[in-house]
């Protein structure tokens, strides 16, 4: 036997999807081609391999339970978020004591689920969402997939000026102001049901429009022949919209690209948001001639209190419970620098 339990209604609208955010990266592009004078300019190139703590997301429950006893075990399955390669950019201006750049970082991470399980002797529900299905019998499987697109993907864009405090020379201390733009897209699709019987598509989104946002930092210096050490440590808080949306479709049969929907849900619901980020480098470089330098860096850049997807976590009214995470961006990064 097989059944599906909807733990309360929600809301219906129309789900809106997000537009491709090119505006940045024109930027980036047109500064990168600026014409450069002679003095004291700069361009860094860096890859950036980043993974991601704290979205690993709860997004089903597994409940076994013997039908002579009222003992039930539950485990639970979270989203395997993968490590990627991100591309930062940067492009700086020195006069006498004042710097003037912009920096850009772009990451894009992908994330996965699979889950199997078969009922008999005791009883298997898979809980989802605001929904579950059970499972009886050896003949009756249960599955749930993340599907593809499940992803998160975040920019940065900054506009600043650094104002030299302390100058020697072996380094210096700088302090660090202007203004961050900031984009954070996260989508959720997941498939869970009996196989062959029936299930429920889920796609979830929380998708912003660009936030913007004051900044402000520390930069020291300490340099070595050839070598120089870098470290940053900045702090800026972005303003702006999130869009919250979840579409739940339940369908007959088998899964596939285009299943027999019998139902269709829509949640959507628009949020201020205001999220401080924290950011952490580490660099090094060493240079090989006047205009060329190469080096490595550890960078970390903390995302406090994000919305994440509504209805992904499996709890109560779980399309209508909005959840906060905190996220934690960090990886090691090869350098390019050319100065001018």
């Amino acid at each position: 036997m097989s059944h599906t339990e909807n733990a309360r209604p929600v809301e219906s609208s129309v789900l809106t999807y997000g537009k491709p955010r090119v505006f940045p990266l024109l930027l980036l592009t047109l500064a990168v081609a600026m014409p450069v004078s002679a003095g004291g300019w700069s361009i860094e190139i860096a890859p950036v391999f980043i993974d991601l703590y704290g979205h690993d997301q709860h997004v089903l429950i597994i409940r076994e339970s013997d039908p002579g006893s009222n003992v039930v075990n539950e485990s639970g399955v979270t989203l395997d978020t993968g490590s990627s390669t991100g591309y930062r950019a940067a492009l700086q201006y020195e006069r006498e004591s004042w710097t003037f750049g912009i920096d850009f970082l772009f990451v894009t991470l992908g994330q996965k689920a699979s889950e199997r399980a078969t009922g008999g002797p005791n009883v298997v529900a898979f809980q989802v969402a605001d929904a579950r299905f059970s499972s009886t019998g050896t003949g009756e499987v249960l599955y749930y997939d993340a599907l593809e697109d499940t992803d998160v993907n975040s920019w940065t864009f900054d506009f600043y000026g650094s104002r030299a405090l302390t100058a020697t020379d072996s380094g210096g201390l700088d302090v660090r102001f202007g203004i961050r733009i900031a984009d954070f897209d996260n989508d959720y699709r997941a498939v869970v049901g009996v196989e062959g019987v029936e299930g429920l598509r889920f796609d979830a989104s929380s998708n912003y429009g660009a936030m913007v946002g004051p900044l402000i930092g520390l930069t020291g210096r300490i340099e070595h022949g050839r070598h120089q050490f870098e470290g940053y440590v900045g702090q800026s808080v972005v303003l702006g919209e999130a869009e919250l949306t979840s579409m739940r479709r339940e369908f007959t049969g088998p899964f596939s690209e285009e299943p027999a929907f019998v139902s269709e849900e829509v949640f959507h619901a628009l949020q201020d948001v205001a999220i401080p980020i924290t950011d952490v480098r580490l660099d090094w470089h060493y240079r090989l001639t006047r205009m060329f330098s190469v080096g490595l860096g550890a960078h970390a850049s903390t995302w406090w209190d994000v919305p994440v997807p509504p209805g992904v976590i499996p709890v109560d009214g779980g399309s209508k419970a909005l959840h906060e995470n905190t996220l934690v961006f960090y990886g090691l990064a090869g350098m390019i620098e050319v100065r001018f």
